[in-house]
Parts: structure tokens; C-alpha cells; sequence
């Protein structure tokens, strides 16, 4: 049974995360792994440089290689839905109330985006945990640092929500079981949802943490400002405790405001360059071409999975 490995890509937006997880889809497809490559970015990036139109349903473009497009917009609905549905499933009085209009509002609510690829990820880690790679191309920095903090920053309000309930059951006396409308309703399935929560913001964070489970690669370019991003963006993901499993450095110009001394910048983390091309890097025959002129096989930062 194969076991799944997560790639992530990201980086500031511009630098060629995109064109480098399409490039590594290619070199793990060409050594006959089973891969998905899944854009979590709306720029639709990979549909530009495959030359196809990709959609939620993961479309084969290769011997042993998939590409989708997550549909954000989609996702968030689905979610909502899902718990829309739940409450309406454990608290049938509160059906008195209007519900779908609360939900309706919650699509515009702060975290939304982050929520809505948490639980594409999730979905796309059980429907493909028999291929080999899921290689996900991140959106840019914010929403893809939200996209890692939010198992421990929910983490931190269900541990105080599950706090509130026990101190509900200490300081007053609670019926396990109320009649309502000739119905009964346990009081425990507050707690038990509560937990169940917990218990899956934990296994989420867990594999973030986890780096045989979860391989992240920054993308940058050899400028000031996406050296200082990718500096920021090291910092950030430390302060959550996850690591990086190596740095990509795209050649985007021949001649560049190079920053010096890049390995040194960055002197624990393996450094995988991308060299330049005179041409745009559109199509499969322009991206293969390019890995075989210059023996592109990213084992800078991928010795351990070749």
C-alpha cells in the first residue's frame, strides 16, 4: 500500500511556486510515482501552464499524473452546508429559527477561505491516500500561513469551549435528558461535538508537524524583497513548529538584482535552483524539455523521497 506524502508549495506570489510544483509533478511522474497535483490557488495557474482546463474532478494528464483545481467558492458552500445540516441533525428546535439565513451570512465571515482549504485538504488526503504524492500549490503567503495556523489557533478556542461546558456541568444542575416537542435531546451531545472537534484539529495539526507526512518548499527568487518574504515566511512557520523541507530558487532572469550569498542566508536548509529559460515554460513539451536539458531531478531537496 503506497503511503501518501504531501508536498506544499508556496512562497510570495510572482515567484514561480506554480511552475515548480508542475515541474516536480512531471520529475516524480517520469519516475512512474502515482501523483495528484492540486491547485489550492484561484489564480488557476496550473491550467495556464498545462495548457488545460482543470476543475474540482482531477483530470489525468499523464501516465500516473492528475491535476484538479479546487473550487473555493464550492468548498466553502459544501462546509456550510455540512454544518448547517449538523445542528439542524442535533438541535431540531433550534429549526424554529431561520438558520439558512445565518449561514448564508457566515460565507462572508473572516477564516472562511482558510476553513474551506482546510477541508479540501482533509478530503483530498482520505480520496488519494493510495497514490503516492499529493503535491498542493499553495495560494500566496497570507492565506497560506492562515491555511497552517488554523488547527492551533482553533485548537486554542475549543480547548476554552470545552473548558465553559465542564464549568456548566459543575456549577449547575444539568438533565441528561430534556423533553421538547415530544422529542428527547441529550445535553451530552454539546461536549461530544465539542471534543470530536478537538480531536480533529488536533490530528490535523499533527500532520502539519509531522515532516514525514508533510513537505514543505518555499519558492523564491534571488531579489531583496523575496528574500526578506521567504525570511518572514521561515520565521512564521517556525513559530508553529513546522519545519521546511527545503528552499526552491527560481532563476526568473538571466540577469537578476541578485541578493549574494544565498546559501548562507539560508545556511540549514538544502537550496534547489531552477535555472533560467530563454523561453516561457507553457505546455508539457516546454516543461519536459527543460527538465531533461538540465537534468532537473530536485534532489537538493528531495534526496530522501527519490
Amino acid at each position: 500500500m503506497a503511503r501518501l506524502q504531501t508536498l506544499f508549495f508556496l512562497g510570495k506570489g510572482g515567484t514561480g511556486k506554480s511552475t515548480a510544483s508542475a515541474l516536480l509533478s512531471l520529475v516524480l511522474m517520469e519516475k512512474g510515482k502515482k501523483v495528484l497535483l492540486a491547485s489550492f490557488d484561484d489564480a488557476h495557474n496550473q491550467s495556464d501552464i498545462f495548457e488545460a482546463d482543470f476543475s474540482d474532478k482531477a483530470c489525468s494528464i499523464g501516465p500516473c499524473l492528475e491535476v484538479l483545481q479546487i473550487d473555493r467558492d464550492k468548498e466553502i458552500k459544501q462546509y456550510l452546508k455540512k454544518t448547517a445540516q449538523s445542528v439542524k441533525n442535533s438541535y431540531a428546535y433550534l429549526t424554529a429559527f431561520n438558520l439558512d439565513n445565518y449561514f448564508d451570512i457566515l460565507k462572508f465571515s473572516p477564516g472562511m477561505e482558510e476553513y474551506a482549504l482546510v477541508t479540501a485538504f482533509m478530503n483530498l488526503q482520505t480520496r488519494y491516500k493510495e497514490y503516492d504524492y499529493l503535491i498542493i500549490d499553495m495560494p500566496p503567503t497570507a492565506l497560506s500561513l492562515r491555511f497552517f495556523n488554523l488547527p492551533a489557533l482553533s485548537l486554542t478556542w475549543v480547548d476554552q469551549l470545552e473548558k465553559l461546558r465542564m464549568e456548566i456541568y459543575k456549577r449547575k444542575e444539568i438533565i441528561s435528558r430534556i423533553k421538547f416537542a415530544g422529542k428527547e435531546f441529550e445535553r451530552d451531545k454539546v461536549l461530544s461535538r465539542i471534543r470530536e472537534i478537538k480531536s480533529d484539529y488536533q490530528t490535523l495539526k499533527d500532520v502539519f508537524e509531522d515532516s514525514q507526512k508533510s513537505n514543505l518548499f518555499v519558492v523564491f527568487n534571488q531579489d531583496v524583497l523575496s528574500v526578506a518574504e521567504t525570511r518572514r515566511i521561515l520565521d512564521q512557520l517556525s513559530s508553529l513548529n513546522i519545519k521546511i523541507k527545503g528552499l526552491i530558487c527560481n532563476n526568473r532572469m538571466q540577469e537578476e538584482s541578485k541578493e549574494k550569498n544565498i546559501e548562507n542566508k539560508f545556511s540549514s536548509i538544502p537550496i534547489q535552483h531552477i535555472p533560467y529559460s530563454s523561453s516561457s515554460l507553457i505546455g508539457m513539451s516546454a516543461l519536459k524539455h527543460h527538465i531533461f536539458s538540465y537534468n532537473l531531478t530536485f534532489d537538493e531537496v528531495f534526496k530522501s523521497h527519490s
